[in-house]
């Protein structure tokens, strides 16, 4: 009992400072150099899996991937990431809140050309000293490019409807389907049940950016 009540204080002075996160003003973005694309993906779907982001679409031509939505931690999971900030943690504390991640990959140099297949390489001539490449190789433009890289993570906030709570017993199934809501209404989910927008969170899209800056050797932020 007294390690539940240590525990529970220094959450609550944990939160106590806590300010309600910047509004979004702008997409979050970074220019980079990715010198292996196909790579980069793959790694960035790796990181938001270890975040609890499953991803959802992945469409590699036009540089798009989509993740979620995840249900994002509360105060006691405080390996999740997902929360950032006391506010935010003390917010899906308190509610269901989800969280949708989209990632953009936007070309300025042009997409790069696929690597030709094993036929083609064939009845290609052989390159000689004179042209300053090896033999096979691809010039290093077909595989090095700029990516405009955008990262935007949307919130939502589910909204269920009250349910009729009449005896002191019947708060303890409050939760429960057996409780009808206040349109007299049984079961889980009513018509007025739905997920509210909440807009972007700003604090976990500058989080992922930097992480994806790091998710793969060579990738280096460019003006």
């Amino acid at each position: 009992m007294r390690i539940t009540v240590l525990i529970l204080a220094g959450f609550l002075v944990g939160l106590g400072g806590c300010q309600a996160p910047p509004t979004a003003t702008g997409p979050t973005e970074m220019v980079l150099h990715i010198p292996d694309y196909d790579a980069f993906i793959d790694a960035t779907l790796t990181l938001l899996r270890e975040r609890d982001f499953a991803p959802r679409q992945v469409d590699r031509q036009r540089g798009l991937i989509v993740a979620g939505p995840a249900t994002s931690g509360q105060w006691f999971e405080f390996w999740r990431v997902d929360s950032q900030g006391g506010y935010q943690v003390l917010e899906a504390s308190l509610h269901t809140i989800r969280r949708t991640v989209n990632i953009n990959l936007e070309p300025l140099d042009g997409r790069p050309e696929p690597p030709p297949s094993d036929m083609a390489r064939a009845s290609q001539p052989s390159s000689s000293p004179e042209n300053g490449a090896a033999d096979g190789a691809l010039p290093d433009t077909a595989h090095s490019q700029r990516y405009n890289v955008i990262v935007r993570v949307d919130k939502d906030r589910y909204g269920a409807p009250d349910r009729q709570v009449t005896t002191a017993s019947g708060a303890l199934a409050i939760y429960s389907e057996r409780l009808p809501t206040e349109e007299g209404l049984r079961g889980a989910r009513s018509e007025s049940a739905c997920w509210v927008p909440l807009g972007r969170d700003p604090l976990l899209e500058a989080y992922l950016l930097a992480k994806i800056v790091d998710v793969h050797p060579g990738v280096t932020p460019r003006d």
